[in-house]
């Protein structure tokens, strides 16, 4: 090969190198969420906070979320570092009380999207560990899992409000149910501020030792944990924005619902999906594959119909999440 095809060779090597670095880049970016504009309904909430505590294991990224026509997959990260946006949007919405509000450590916090060809779903997930501080010690109250599920034609700008919705349902939940301050034992920051230290035992859950589970839908991750279902497992199910239970005539909104539990076997909500609940060991896995579930969110219909469905189309495997028994989370162990 002689210098003018070396050379045209080198450039273009030079051009692919380029192209591929400015995918990559743009691939990388980071999408990110602010709370500025937006405050939480405190209507149902009877608490303030003094403080905000990061026990989250990911501390770099909220989720992914699909950006631009081609959907591409970018992490979300809050504009301002750690939690701080939280502790704004606590203030800005009349919630914050430096020396008089409980202390709230946040173990998880994250966001994901499902962009298919007929819908865009979006999903924010919360868990919060609530405690009392007194003389520089920590003493625990209680925790609180709260998740949204909107549905729209582009789901990436509701983001922001769906983590203000998260939290917000957190508080109300936190402010409807039986407190009691656990005095056995106190932590300190430190402790708190570690990941590995979880307030939630599994091995205590009946969720966990129960042999047989109550049927009915879980309206919340506390009932599912506690096998302790609170709708009628006769009632229909609407994939609606929030989510709705037909029990008869009468529609109720659930925009906590968690799952079901028929014949014995669990299902968990996903993106307006119901997927099989497999426990191995300890934890819980179930396979997201979209043929395991109705292909139209605006159908309605019971928890057998539901079930019957995973009965058919056994055999197609996709990706698999694990639900974290501990903060009822939901994490992706087959990638994104």
């Amino acid at each position: 090969m002689n210098y003018s095809g070396l050379l045209r060779a080198a450039k273009t090597l030079i051009i692919i190198f380029l192209v591929a670095f400015i995918s990559d880049a743009r691939a990388q970016k980071l999408y990110q969420i602010s709370l500025n504009d937006f405050k939480i309904d405190t209507q149902g909430i009877h608490v303030t906070v003094s403080e905000i505590i990061d026990g989250r294991k990911d501390k770099n990224s909220l989720g992914i979320i699909h950006t631009g026509l081609n959907n591409k997959r970018n992490f979300a990260v809050f504009e301002k570092p750690g939690l701080s946006e939280i502790e704004e949007l606590l203030k800005q919405s009349g919630l914050y009380s430096q020396h008089n509000g409980l202390s709230l450590r946040i173990t998880a916090l994250k966001i994901s999207e499902s962009a298919m060809s007929w819908k865009e779903t979006a999903k924010a997930e919360l868990n919060i560990d609530f405690f009392i501080r007194h003389d520089g010690l920590y003493y625990y109250v209680n925790s609180v899992f709260a998740s949204a599920e909107p549905k729209a034609l582009d789901v990436t700008g509701q983001q922001a409000e769906n983590i203000v919705d998260v939290i917000g349902k957190a508080l109300t939940i936190f402010s409807k149910q039986k407190n009691e301050v656990n005095t056995a034992r106190a932590f300190t920051r430190d402790e708190l501020q570690d990941p590995s230290v979880s307030l939630r035992d599994p091995l205590s859950m009946p969720i966990m030792k129960d042999k047989n589970f109550k049927e009915g839908y879980y309206a919340t991750f506390e009932e599912f944990v506690n096998n302790d279902p609170s709708i009628d497992i006769d009632c229909k199910i609407k994939f609606s924005s929030p989510v709705k239970t037909i029990c008869g005539d009468e529609v109720t909104e659930v925009p906590t619902l968690f799952g079901f539990s028929h014949e014995n076997k669990l299902y968990i909500l996903y993106h307006h999906q119901f997927f099989e609940l497999e426990r191995k060991n300890d934890t819980f896995f179930f396979d997201a594959n979209p043929k395991f579930s109705k292909d139209s969110a605006d159908d309605l219909a019971t928890a057998s119909a539901f079930a019957s469905m995973f009965e058919s189309q056994r055999g197609n495997y996709s990706a698999i999440y694990m639900l974290d028994i501990k903060t009822g989370t939901v994490k992706g162990i087959t990638g994104f």
